[in-house]
């Protein structure tokens, strides 16, 4: 493996709105002071309770886009300025203005609950428009409009934890190589819905946030948005970037306790501390400054001190603590990267920050160092802690430029520093599961596989029974579950007994986990939502509110197989499932995982089936090859991957293996990001199309029409339109499964390796090359 030393991954450029400022240097130089940002929350769509205020950004000075949704404006603010403070000082006029080509510039955002707002204008109204703007995909689309950044593109959730997930990911992405330039971090708006989630699970306090303090009462919610900018070190050293901070390292895993409640010993959030000083090469000796979750709330603060004294020991006293929500407010989705802003800015002033609303003496926790004023210090790493709902726990930690600029070697070109094929692990395919309407198990869909095209009208596939999947579940566990989390646990679970693991609990303690989902629980949300515009902010739900948010699904299957390595949900596309599933292969062939589980899931619901049929367009045509229009549908698919040594040690069998991934921000030609991704894939004699009646389906048509204009050489089309109705994120996987299981889908004889391509409705591209059993265990 190489040294991942050897070219560091930096911050280059950096971008934020708090409460307290529109700009990163306002935001440090409040906290700095002191200040703490909580007011009234006069843009929350309806009153808040009295005396439960919160943190609101300032109004933007000059609103370019006033049409535009609360989220993607601020957002869009704070990318442009990440963007100027990594040197491109025209990120906002057309392509080309970025200092890589448009497709090696990505990006990775993380958040809890998509475009939410949108959803409080269709229940008030009734008209579905505006759920057109409500998915993750949609909000990065219109945020990132014409920045010229059309090489990756994702939206993923871990709730609290989301957006230094999201940053964790970016450093994965650029050590692959595909990418010369990330833009990556973490937005949530003030938004009723997620503000009467947490006050009806009472974590909300009436008095000021107090972190650590005797007397904490809970959080202060409050928007953020924070972005960063990573590039190797090399290329921004040879295009003369500012150098902010260097990631020296970042570890994640899962609680695997409760989905609201972190775990009282702080078992996973110590973990992720430990994996990140490790991979940093650091001890607790070296960190001058941890930035803590500090929620303010009584459980979360004593199990995260708990987690510090487990791994810092007797150490922790030197080591000053600080928890800028005290400051900013519980930012959500933003917090993760908002804090390491902070903290690298700390660092790079060498000064620690204080704690509003706290003095040392109100500290309820021994050994632990809090300081009420900014005092100078020598600061020559951070260690930052993000823990999330479902017991989603990442640690990061920073080191200053000086650390990065040690280790470039100029003269050496940068792509000899990048994964090379000699390099990389393989990644197989070991178990599959399979949920879907017409098939429930591998036996059912290789039936379904093999029976005629359905044609005629298209019709919607409806809800799969609760009893349809009984057998796979434990029915008394899951009764006040969502569809999407059942349907997701019994893919899950399908997909280890198609291994062949039968000490569950032993094999996921190193098992981590990246699900994809367009829509997540749709019918919890809306029944959730739905009460606190009707009746107000005091009538939400909890029960609805936890089970309702996008990671869900993550967090039950964490709970329920004992998986305790990272966790997170790739959200709001319809790729979703293939980006997990790409995402999660990277990391395996880069040898940071030894195995994983990918999935997708969606659930069936009338807002969903009522919104697409406005706005899908269905592709005319004659009705030969499949249903005539659009048609919604649901299931879940889920996919076990392991490096060989995983394999081996068990003696597991292989059912194939990925060999390719390719992804494709949307841009400004439709097709243009799928003739690249296909060109990426490599040779494939069958190419699994993402078909659904609408007008997806020309745009891939028109890509393969490009890609190959040989028709000699063009590989063989196929899909399961037809077979299986449109489930968005969960559809593409099940290509994978087809092919996988039968070498190919068009033909039972077919071994050559096969395409899996998807296409979003915001022209995003993923697709992945596998290989059937007998290429993968080909020496």
């Amino acid at each position: 493996m190489p040294d991942p030393y050897l070219d560091p991954i930096v911050i280059t450029g950096a971008g934020m709105v708090t409460c307290l400022g529109l700009d990163r240097q306002s935001t440090w130089e409040a906290v700095r002071q002191g200040r703490c940002g909580i007011g009234p929350l006069t843009a929350l769509e309806q009153p808040a309770p009295d005396g439960k205020h919160g943190g609101q950004a300032p109004e933007l000075p000059v609103d370019e886009s006033p049409g535009e949704p609360r989220e993607v404006r601020y957002l869009r603010r704070a990318i442009v300025d990440a963007l100027r403070d990594a040197g491109i000082t025209r990120p906002n006029v057309a392509a080309g203005t970025l200092p890589y080509a448009p497709e090696r510039c990505g990006l990775i955002m993380g958040t809890t609950l998509h475009g939410m707002r949108a959803a409080g204008d269709y229940l008030r109204t009734g008209d579905t428009s505006p759920l057109a703007r409500f998915l993750a995909a949609s909000v990065l689309k219109s945020a990132t409009r014409g920045l010229g950044i059309e090489g990756f593109s994702a939206t993923t959730c871990s709730a609290c934890s989301s957006s230094l997930g999201a940053i964790a990911l970016g450093v994965t992405l650029l050590r692959e190589g595909k990418l010369d330039l990330i833009v990556a971090g973490g937005y949530d708006p003030v938004s009723e819905y997620v503000y009467a989630g947490f006050n009806s699970l009472r974590l909300v306090a009436d008095k000021p946030l107090r972190p650590f303090a005797r007397d904490r009462q809970g959080m202060k919610l409050a928007e953020g948005y924070g972005v960063v900018v990573l590039e190797r070190a090399a290329d921004a050293s040879r295009r003369g970037a500012p150098v902010m901070a260097t990631v020296l390292g970042y570890g994640e895993s899962a609680d695997a306790h409760h989905l609201t409640q972190p775990h009282p010993t702080g078992d996973g959030a110590s973990r992720a501390i430990a994996q990140a000083l490790k991979s940093a090469g650091r001890t607790p000796d070296d960190i001058g400054l941890i930035v803590a979750h500090a929620t303010g709330t009584p459980d979360n603060d004593a199990g995260e001190y708990a987690a510090l004294s487990r791994v810092f020991g007797d150490k922790l006293a030197a080591s000053p603590v600080v928890g800028f929500k005290s400051h900013v407010g519980h930012t959500l989705g933003g917090a993760g990267a908002v804090e390491l802003i902070l903290a690298a800015t700390a660092m790079n002033e060498g000064v620690v920050p204080p704690c509003a609303n706290v003095t040392p003496a109100d500290i309820d926790f021994p050994g632990l160092t809090i300081v009420n004023h900014a005092r100078p210090a020598k600061i020559g790493a951070t260690l930052s802690t993000s823990l999330g709902f479902g017991g989603a726990n990442t640690s990061m930690v920073l080191g200053p430029a000086a650390d990065a600029t040690a280790a470039v070697v100029t003269s050496q070109p940068v792509v000899d520093r990048r994964f090379s094929g000699a390099d990389r692990r393989e990644v197989f395919v070991t178990g599959i599961g399979i949920v879907l309407p017409r098939a429930i198990g591998i036996p059912a869909f290789l039936q379904l596989l093999n029976s005629p095209i359905v044609t005629g009208p298209a019709t919607d596939s409806g809800p799969i029974a609760d009893d349809a999947i009984a057998h796979l579940i434990n029915a008394r566990r899951v009764r006040r579950m969502s569809a999407y989390v059942k349907l997701m646990l019994a893919a899950a679970g399908s997909a280890l007994q198609d291994a062949g693991i039968t000490d569950t609990q032993a094999y996921c303690q190193s098992l981590s986990a990246v699900l994809g989902t367009s829509h997540g629980g749709t019918e919890f949300s809306g029944q959730y939502y739905k009460q606190i515009v009707d009746e107000g902010i005091p009538a939400a739900n909890p029960l609805l509110f936890s089970e309702g948010v996008p990671n869900a699904g993550a967090a039950h299957v964490s709970l329920t197989l004992g998986i305790k390595g990272a966790c997170q949900t790739i959200i709001g596309s319809r790729t979703a499932g293939l980006d997990a599933m790409a995402l999660a292969a990277i990391r395996i062939g880069q040898g940071s995982w030894e195995r994983a589980l990918v999935g997708a899931g969606e659930e069936y619901g009338p807002i969903v089936t009522q919104s697409y049929a406005k706005c899908m367009r269905a592709e005319p045509h004659d009705g030969r090859d499949g249903p005539v229009g659009f048609a919604t549908g649901c299931g879940a698919v889920s996919l076990l991957l392991e490096s060989r040594q995983s394999v081996e040690s068990r003696g597991g069998r292989i059912l194939g293996s990925v060999d390719a991934t390719a992804f494709a921000a949307p841009g400004r030609v439709a097709s243009a990001g799928a003739v690249r991704v296909l060109s990426e894939l490599g040779a494939i004699d069958e190419l699994v199309m993402s078909r659904s009646g609408s007008v997806i389906d020309a745009i891939e048509r028109e890509a393969v029409r490009l890609a190959y204009p040989d028709d000699t050489r063009r590989p063989r089309l196929t899909s399961l339109f037809g077979r299986v109705t449109e489930c968005y994120s969960a559809g593409p996987l099940a290509g994978v499964a087809a092919a996988l299981l039968r070498g190919g889908i068009g033909d039972e004889s077919a071994r050559g390796p096969v395409g899996v391509i998807c296409t979003d409705v915001t022209g995003g591209v993923t697709a992945v090359r596998v290989s059937g059993r007998e290429q993968a265990t080909r020496d």
